[in-house]
This record gives C-alpha cells, sequence and structure tokens, in this order.
C-alpha cells in the first residue's frame, strides 16, 4: 500500500474542541491548539497513523506488528491492529487485529488512514486487498464488528453538511474502451457510489464549498 505516513495529523471539528492528535517517534501524542500541554497517549514505539474523534473524547490508531504477517494478494504483509484510547490517555485498547482470509474483500493487514464517523461510533480504514487496489472497511466500535465497505486507495469521512457521514474515496477504475483512472468519489456509508468528486483535491475542496464537510 502506498502513502504511509510516519507522522499523521487530523485535527478534529474546532466548533466542539481545540485539538488535535499526532504519531512521533512510534507514539500517539494531543496537543491543545490554544498553546497548552501536549500529552503523550502512548508509549509503544510502534503506533503510525492516528485520528481524533469529532467530540475529541476519543483517539483511534494504527499499531504495527513487526512479528505478525498476513497473507495477501500482494503476498506477506504485516498484520497490523486498530487501537483505541481516551484523550486523558486511559483505556487503551485493541479493538481489530489483521487476519487472513480468502477473499482479498475479506483481508484484513496493512491497516491505514483510521477516520471516525460524524457519531464517533465507526472507524474506517483502509486495508490491503488486490493488487491495484486497497479496501475500505469499517470497525463498529460498539460491537466490535467489521464489514467490507467498497474498494479505495484513499479515504476521507465528510463531517458535516448534507453529505455527512459519507466517504470521499479515492478508487482506481478503468474505461469500457480499455485504459484505467483515478478518481475520488463520494460513497455512501453501505459503499453505495453516490457519483465522482474529481480528480484531486482541489475538486474535493470544491465539493466542500458546496455541501460543507
Amino acid at each position: 500500500m502506498k502513502g504511509l505516513l510516519v507522522t499523521c495529523v487530523l485535527v478534529a471539528s474546532a466548533a466542539v474542541h481545540a485539538a488535535s492528535v499526532s504519531v512521533v517517534g512510534g507514539n500517539v501524542l494531543l496537543r491543545q491548539d490554544d498553546g497548552g500541554e501536549t500529552k503523550r497517549l502512548t508509549s509503544s514505539g510502534l503506533d503510525l497513523e492516528a485520528s481524533l474523534s469529532p467530540d475529541g473524547k476519543t483517539v483511534a490508531f494504527v499499531r504495527h506488528t513487526p512479528a505478525t504477517s498476513v497473507e495477501t494478494a500482494l503476498g506477506d504483509e504485516e498484520a497490523r491492529e486498530i487501537w483505541t484510547v481516551a484523550a486523558d490517555g486511559t483505556g487503551a485498547g485493541r479493538r481489530l487485529r489483521g487476519r487472513a482470509r480468502a477473499k482479498p474483500e475479506a483481508t484484513l493487514a496493512a491497516f491505514e488512514q483510521p477516520r471516525f464517523s460524524p457519531d464517533g461510533q465507526l472507524v474506517y480504514f483502509l486495508s490491503s486487498a488486490w493488487v491495484t487496489s486497497a479496501a475500505v472497511h469499517a470497525l463498529d466500535l460498539r460491537t466490535g464488528a467489521v464489514r467490507f465497505v467498497c474498494a479505495g486507495n484513499s479515504l476521507e469521512v465528510i463531517q458535516h453538511g448534507r453529505y455527512a457521514g459519507h466517504l470521499v474515496v479515492g478508487q482506481h477504475r478503468y474505461f469500457l474502451a480499455g485504459g484505467s483512472y483515478d478518481w475520488l468519489w463520494l460513497v455512501a456509508p453501505d459503499g453505495r457510489a453516490v457519483g465522482p468528486v474529481g480528480e484531486d483535491d482541489e475538486a474535493v475542496a470544491g465539493f466542500r464549498r458546496l455541501y460543507g464537510g
């Protein structure tokens, strides 16, 4: 999977709180944006991407599993895990671990880009799947259930506006006459494609101006 980030900073809604999370040296940090203290939430040295829930109370993050791999369509890849921890540093726990399955869309491995739903009850993420595309999955934090949503190589969750709860997903698709293209698509929470957003971040910015998010 492409685009592995050593440090990932995601800022939740400023209307609710003013804090951000980052991953530095394999540990999750929470920083108050008003110039307040920076608090280290984990100390494993194995964490790589983190996201703050819309209410600012929970952090979801991906943890490396260097000793555990999963067989995928791309060969053996690191299993990885999804964890959550409270914003005050308490209650850290593993929510999901990578596992092999016969079908690429059911395989869970090499997690990236954890993203909360607007209500904070779901964590969407990317998992290794096909040779040309990763897969978007949704983890229900209430039940622990995980489901395949759609194919995708990038992921954002719309937090506000008309399409709150929908996803903007980068997808690799094919022209009928041959050849392929990579566009950003608006996808419903159940995986149904609503329509194309555009080719790049500028198109997403235009979408947000029209519909919020």
